[in-house]
C-alpha cells in the first residue's frame, strides 16, 4: 500500500486552478471585443480571433465548469482585455506581411506561459496554417513576450489561435514594412530584417501583382550601396523610369555614349532594350532610387531569381564591350530645377511634369511640392493606373472606404476608377528627432505621381 504524503497547498490550489482552466468550454469568447473595434480590426475580420483555453473541452468538463464557471470566466475575462490592449500589435504584424504579399490567411496559434503580475515569460508558435507566413508567426510570437495578461496566476499556459482572413485588395503599402532583397544573393530567413549591405545592391517591391495585384506597372525601391552599381543589363519589352530619391549616381549606355548624371529629384525614362549600368557616385552614402517597369515583368526577379519570365525580362550583358549603340534610342532625363513649377488647385503647392507620356510611351511622371495641410482629390482615372509616393510628410488617404494612415516612403496604389481622399502634413520635429534627422532639414512636403496606362500587361 502506498504510503499518504502531505499535500503541498500551493501546488493543490495551482493544481485546482489549471484545471479550470482546462475545463473552460472552448470558444470564441473575443468576437465580442472584436466587434467593439473600428477600422484596425476589419482586416482581421469580425470574430476572426479565437482563444482556446487549454486542452479541448469534452461533456464531463462541462458538467464540473458549470459550477465554476465565475471564476473560469473571470480568466477568460483577463485575457480578452489583454487581447483587447495587445491587438494592435497583432494587427500591425499582418501589416506588415501584408505588405508583401497579398495571399497571406489562416490560423496562427501561439502557447504562452504566464509569470508574475501576469507577464507572459514565454510564447511559442505551436502551429501555423501553409497559407499564413513564418515572417507572421515570428512577429506575433515576439510581440507576444511583451504582453501582460493581469489576473492569471503565475505558472498557467494559454494557447491563443489568430485567424487572419484573405484580403481582396491593398492600396497603402510602407516601405519600412518591405522585405528587402538582393538579386542573385541568398534570401534572408528567420527573423532578420533584410539582407545585410554586403551585396552591390538591394530592392524592396512596393507594388507588383503579388501585393497590390497591380496592372500595367510595377514599382521597387531599388538602393545601391556605396561606390556600386547594377551591371549592364537591358529589358527587352520593359521602358523603365528611375527617380533619384537620395543620393548622387549616374547612368552609362554603351560604350561611345556620355554618362550622365544624376542629383536628388532628377528622373530617367530607359527605354526597352536599351543597355544601361546605374552607378551611385557617393563613397560613403546610398543611393535609393524609386524603378518602374511597365509593362511589368522584370521585377519578378527580386523575388524569385529563377522565375523564367523575370529572368528573360532582365537580361544580364556580360561582354558590354560588345554591346552597340541603338539606333535613334536613348534614354530622356529630366531635373526639377529645369522644369517650371505649375500651380495646383487649391493651393496645395505646385507640380512638376518631369515624364510625359506620348504614343508609344504611356508613362508620366509628376513631382509635387506641397503645402502643409494640402488636400487632394480625384474621381479615378478611369483609362490609367496612379501610384503616388510620398517622399517626405505625412498624412492620410480615403479609399476604398478606408481611411489609412500615410508616412514618409508610403506608397498609394490607385487601380482604374478608384476615387481617392488625401491630406498631408510636414513631419513634426519629434518624428525628425525619432528618424535621427538634423533640426536644419528641409520641411518641404514632396511626394511623386507615377501614371501608366491601364492596358499594359
Amino acid at each position: 500500500m502506498k504510503r499518504a504524503t502531505p499535500e503541498d497547498p500551493l501546488r493543490s490550489r495551482r493544481s485546482r486552478y489549471l484545471r479550470k482552466l482546462r475545463d473552460f468550454p472552448t470558444q470564441a469568447i473575443y468576437e465580442r471585443a472584436v466587434t467593439k473595434q473600428t477600422s484596425m480590426w476589419k482586416r482581421l475580420g469580425t470574430g476572426t480571433l479565437v482563444l482556446t483555453l487549454g486542452m479541448a473541452a469534452n461533456p464531463t468538463a462541462n458538467a464540473q465548469t458549470k459550477g465554476k464557471a465565475g471564476e473560469a470566466q473571470q480568466a477568460a475575462q483577463a485575457i480578452e482585455n489583454a487581447l483587447q490592449k495587445n491587438g494592435g500589435d497583432v494587427h500591425r504584424c499582418f501589416e506588415k506581411v501584408l505588405a508583401d504579399r497579398l495571399d497571406v490567411a489562416g490560423t496562427v496559434e501561439v502557447t504562452v506561459g504566464v509569470g508574475k503580475g501576469g507577464r507572459v515569460t514565454a510564447a511559442k508558435v505551436k502551429k501555423a496554417d501553409k497559407a499564413s507566413s513564418p515572417a507572421l508567426s515570428a512577429c506575433i510570437e515576439k510581440a507576444a513576450l511583451g504582453w501582460t495578461i493581469e489576473g492569471i496566476e503565475p505558472g498557467a499556459s494559454v494557447v491563443l489561435p489568430f485567424s487572419f482572413k484573405p484580403q481582396q485588395n491593398q492600396y497603402v503599402v510602407n516601405a519600412a514594412d518591405v522585405s528587402e532583397r538582393a538579386l542573385g544573393a541568398p534570401s534572408s530567413k528567420g527573423k532578420g530584417a533584410g539582407p545585410k549591405r554586403d551585396v552591390p545592391f538591394t530592392v524592396k517591391v512596393l507594388a507588383d501583382e503579388t501585393n497590390v495585384k497591380a496592372e500595367g506597372v510595377s514599382l521597387t525601391l531599388l538602393s545601391i550601396g556605396p561606390a556600386s552599381r547594377v551591371a549592364m543589363h537591358r529589358h527587352p519589352h520593359s521602358a523603365k523610369i528611375l527617380y533619384l530619391v537620395k543620393g548622387h549616381a549616374r547612368i552609362l549606355g554603351p560604350e561611345g555614349v556620355a554618362p550622365v548624371k544624376l542629383e536628388e529629384g532628377a528622373v530617367v525614362l530607359v527605354p526597352a532594350g536599351y543597355p544601361h549600368v546605374i552607378e551611385n557616385m557617393g563613397r560613403q552614402s546610398t543611393a535609393v532610387f524609386l524603378q518602374a517597369f511597365s509593362p511589368p515583368g522584370p521585377e519578378r526577379v527580386y523575388r524569385d531569381s529563377t522565375d523564367a519570365r523575370g529572368r528573360a525580362e532582365f537580361e544580364v550583358i556580360r561582354d558590354p564591350a560588345s554591346v552597340k549603340v541603338p539606333a535613334d534610342v536613348g534614354v530622356v532625363v529630366a531635373t526639377a530645377a529645369e522644369v517650371k513649377p505649375v500651380a495646383m488647385a487649391r493651393g496645395a503647392g505646385t507640380a512638376k511634369t518631369l515624364i510625359e507620356s506620348r504614343p508609344g510611351q504611356p508613362m508620366s511622371l509628376v513631382q509635387m511640392e506641397l503645402a502643409d495641410g494640402a488636400e487632394l482629390q480625384g474621381k479615378g482615372d478611369p483609362s490609367a493606373t496612379t501610384i503616388f509616393y510620398l517622399v517626405s510628410g505625412t498624412g492620410s488617404v480615403q479609399v476604398g472606404g478606408e481611411k489609412l494612415p500615410l508616412a514618409a516612403d508610403s506608397m498609394i496604389y490607385l487601380p482604374r476608377k478608384a476615387g481617392y481622399a488625401m491630406k498631408v502634413a510636414a513631419p513634426d520635429k519629434q518624428d525628425k528627432q525619432d528618424r535621427g534627422e538634423k533640426a536644419e532639414k528641409s520641411d518641404k512636403i514632396v511626394m511623386v505621381e507615377l501614371k501608366v496606362a491601364a492596358d499594359r500587361k
